[in-house]
C-alpha cells in the first residue's frame, strides 16, 4: 500500500497543492483591501499580499500594500520598482514576511479571474509555487459580510480541457459555491478556488462593522459650489418637467371621491411628493451655500 502511494505521488505535477489549504487573512490586511477597494470604485485596484507560509495547508496573509495603479487597468506584475521597494523596506525594519502574492478588486463583478489576472498569476508562481491572488468585490461586500476569495492556477500540462473540473478531495475549510460567471471563466479548468478565513480581534471586527457606518460630522459638510450648481440646476429642470402633471393631478382631484383619491397615485409618481422632496432638497443646499460664503467670508 505504501509503494503504490508512493508511485502516486511520485506521478503528481510538481506544486499540485490540494484545495484543502487554507488562506488565513489578518484583520488589518482584510481593512486594508477594503478600503482600498471602495476607494477605487467603480475602477480596478491592485496591491502586493505580504505574508508567510505556515505550513503545507496554510498560507497566512499578515499585512497588504496599494500598489501604483495604472489608468488602463491591468494586475500586479511580478517584477516592479514598487515591489522591489516594499520589500527593501521590509527588509530594514525587520520584518520577517515576504511578498506571497497580489490582490485585486472586481466591483460589482463578483470574484473570479480574468484572461489577463490568470497570466499574471501564472507569473507569480513562476516564482514561487505557492504564490495566491485575491479578488475582493468591494460593491457586493456588505455590512458584515466580505466577498472575497483567493485562487491558485492549475498546471495546464496536468489537466487538459478536455478532462473533468477539478474536484475538492478534502472537508477541511469551507468552499462556497461558485457563481455561474465565475465557472463561465474558468474556475476549476485553469485556476481554483482555496478556502479563507479570517483572523480578527473583538476589536477589528468592530472596525469592519463600522467600515461603512455614517457619522455625525458628516452633516456639517459644506458642499462643492461647482457641483451644487449642477445639482440645483438638474432639480428645477425636474420642477419644471412635473409642473404641469401636478397642476392636471389637482383638477382631476375635483371629481374624485375619498377612495379614489387614496388610490389615484398608486404605482404612479406622485408630483405633490416629488416637488415637496426637491424643494427641501434646494432650500436646505442654498442655505448650506449661504454658510459656507459666510465662512470663508469670515476667514479672510
Amino acid at each position: 500500500m505504501t509503494e503504490e502511494s508512493n508511485d502516486y505521488s511520485s506521478t503528481m505535477p510538481q506544486g499540485h497543492f490540494d484545495t484543502a489549504e487554507t488562506v488565513q487573512i489578518s484583520g488589518i490586511a482584510l481593512l486594508k483591501m477594503l478600503k482600498n477597494a471602495q476607494a477605487g470604485i467603480p475602477n480596478e485596484v491592485y496591491g502586493l499580499i505580504v505574508g508567510r507560509f505556515i505550513d503545507d495547508y496554510t498560507v497566512s496573509v499578515v499585512d497588504v500594500f496599494p500598489m501604483p495603479q495604472n489608468p488602463t487597468g491591468g494586475s500586479a506584475p511580478v517584477e516592479d520598482p514598487y515591489r522591489n521597494q516594499m520589500c527593501s523596506l521590509l527588509k530594514k525594519i525587520a520584518r520577517t514576511e515576504e511578498v506571497i502574492g497580489w490582490y485585486k478588486s472586481h466591483p460589482g463583478t463578483g470574484v473570479w479571474l480574468s484572461g489577463v489576472d490568470v497570466n499574471t498569476q501564472m507569473q507569480w508562481e513562476k516564482s514561487n509555487q505557492r504564490c495566491i491572488a485575491v479578488v475582493i468585490d468591494p460593491v457586493q461586500s456588505v455590512k458584515g459580510k466580505v466577498v472575497i476569495g483567493a485562487f491558485r492556477c492549475i498546471a495546464q500540462y496536468a489537466y487538459s480541457n478536455c478532462e473533468e473540473c477539478r474536484e475538492t478531495t478534502s472537508f477541511i475549510g469551507h468552499l462556497e459555491k461558485p457563481t455561474t460567471k465565475a465557472l463561465v471563466r474558468n474556475l476549476n479548468r485553469q485556476y481554483y478556488s482555496m478556502p479563507v478565513t479570517y483572523r480578527m480581534n473583538i476589536y477589528e471586527q468592530q472596525m469592519l462593522m463600522s467600515l461603512n457606518r455614517q457619522v455625525w460630522v458628516n452633516g456639517f459638510e459644506l458642499p462643492n459650489f461647482v457641483k451644487s450648481d449642477k445639482k440645483s440646476i438638474e432639480q428645477i429642470n425636474l420642477l419644471t418637467q412635473i409642473s404641469p402633471d401636478y397642476r392636471r393631478s389637482i383638477l382631476d382631484e375635483e371629481g374624485m371621491n375619498e377612495s379614489e383619491l387614496l388610490a389615484r397615485h398608486i404605482g404612479k409618481v406622485d408630483p405633490e411628493a416629488v416637488i415637496k422632496e426637491e424643494t427641501t432638497d434646494l432650500a436646505t443646499k442654498e442655505y448650506q451655500c449661504l454658510i459656507r460664503i459666510h465662512h470663508d467670508m469670515n476667514s479672510f
